[in-house]
């Protein structure tokens, strides 16, 4: 708002028309034999009156007569009259752009009423109206003024930019940075992941992130043993997809078998990806086994990833909870144990039905997946009531695209490649190459 202020009235004063002012000054006096206290008081009260008198439409004609193209409206709108407080002057104001004409018209004022008030006035009033000063010539504009112009609407646009921007912050109910999360809710913060880029470092910090992750689950369950975790969302579109499929990367890294589940009946995403190369969607899936119309090893799909398998969603039911609902679905996870060392499920939002609080009575524990930049205090507060409704084991928050959490905290990971190393690579191709 300063800056748009600011250059603003830089440019709209800059384009503006010039104004010229001048003055030219009559003294009012009675004759000199009559000086006195009070004579002095009547030539002040004359003067006023004879402010009052020259505005009038027929003495502007007289002006306009005298002045080259002169025109009697224009020539009283660009002039002031006003007498001088406590004293015996007159004083004639003239603006125009032209400086040559505003001094030509405010001399022409003088003559003209000292004139009309000899030959009309002074037999009635007994004063005399002299011309005291002439106007002199102007050398500069009286206005545009842009230094102050552009003073002024800075500090008109900084005191209106504070106001937006303290309303903004008042109005504004998203949850910015971490501390925002800590501060408003007493659960704990597992990761902080940063947003993934295209560069080699930016891919290594988000998947050290996930890695971080994966060792801090191990402590938020309390020293028992983590089977399963169901990762949701308050609303949709906050990353809890991408989290399932990284974690289980980090799960696999360690050696450990995982299962990732699709049992987001309402928008399923995890197949595309976990596996983005294949277009048509897996047969049969979760929905089937939970219908008991497959068999466990039926929908479990290698994903092409070493250590982690893949159950898809399958055909996408009319009624997702109360399918979930089904004695399947209650015992599904436990079936799982016997698969593999972990087992992941990606929930569908909790604001979108009952679906991800009736997996969350499933498993040992529930991720919540907070976008840093959609993400308000509203959404989380209502997603943690309904976990909290459910008594769901919640294991603690993990704070997604958090600009925080800055790639540079990871240098430490990121392999160093110098010229010398390069150089080196390159020779030992070349000899391997030769033998």
């Amino acid at each position: 708002m300063f800056l748009a202020f600011v250059v603003t009235a830089a440019v709209v004063s800059k384009t503006l028309q010039k104004v010229y002012v001048t003055e030219s000054t009559l003294l009012v006096a009675l004759p000199a034999d009559r000086a006195s206290f009070d004579s002095v008081q009547a030539s002040q009260a004359i003067a006023r009156s004879y402010a009052d008198i020259i505005e009038s439409p027929n003495v502007a004609q007289l002006v306009a007569n005298r002045v080259p193209e002169g025109d009697r409206g224009d020539i009283l709108g660009a002039s002031t009259f006003e007498p001088v407080e406590q004293t015996q002057l007159l004083r004639i104001s003239v603006e125009d752009p032209s400086p040559e004409r505003a001094q030509q018209v405010a001399n022409a004022w003088a003559d003209v009423v000292s004139e009309y008030a000899r030959e009309r006035l002074q037999s009635t009033t007994g004063a005399t109206v002299t011309v005291a000063d002439r106007a002199p010539l102007p050398t500069a504009p009286d206005r545009p003024k842009p230094t102050i112009y552009t003073l002024v609407a800075g500090l008109f646009g900084l005191a209106l930019g504070l106001a937006l921007a303290f309303l903004r912050d008042r109005l504004d109910r998203r949850l910015r940075t971490s501390d925002d999360v800590e501060e408003r809710f007493d659960v704990p913060v597992l990761a902080r992941i940063v947003r993934r880029g295209r560069s080699d470092h930016s891919v290594t910090a988000f998947r050290e992130a996930f890695r971080i992750l994966r060792t801090n689950l191990q402590f938020a369950s309390g020293g028992g043993q983590l089977r399963s975790i169901a990762v949701t969302s308050s609303q949709e579109g906050e990353g809890k997809t991408t989290s399932v499929a990284q974690l289980a990367n980090s799960f696999a890294e360690v050696g450990m078998r995982a299962i990732v589940v699709e049992a987001d009946f309402r928008r399923p995403a995890l197949q595309k990806e976990m596996m983005p190369d294949r277009d048509e969607p897996l047969r049969p899936g979760f929905s089937n086994y939970l219908v008991e119309a497959a068999d466990l090893d039926d929908v479990i799909f290698p994903s092409g990833r070493p250590n982690i398998d893949l159950i898809p969603a399958g055909p996408l039911p009319p009624s997702p909870s109360a399918l979930l609902e089904s004695r399947r679905g209650r015992s599904a996870v436990r079936d799982l144990y016997n698969e593999a060392d972990i087992v992941l499920i990606d929930c569908p939002p909790l604001t979108i039905g009952a679906d991800a609080s009736v997996i969350a009575g499933w498993v040992d524990g529930v991720i919540l997946i907070v976008d840093l930049q959609s993400s308000t205090h509203e959404s989380v507060r209502e997603a943690l009531r309904q976990l909290e409704a459910v008594q769901a084991p919640v294991l603690g928050l993990v704070l997604n695209r958090d600009r925080g959490a800055e790639p540079s905290s990871y240098d430490y990971y990121t392999p160093i490649t110098t010229e010398a190393s390069k150089q080196s690579k390159a020779r030992a191709g070349s000899g391997s190459s030769s033998r």
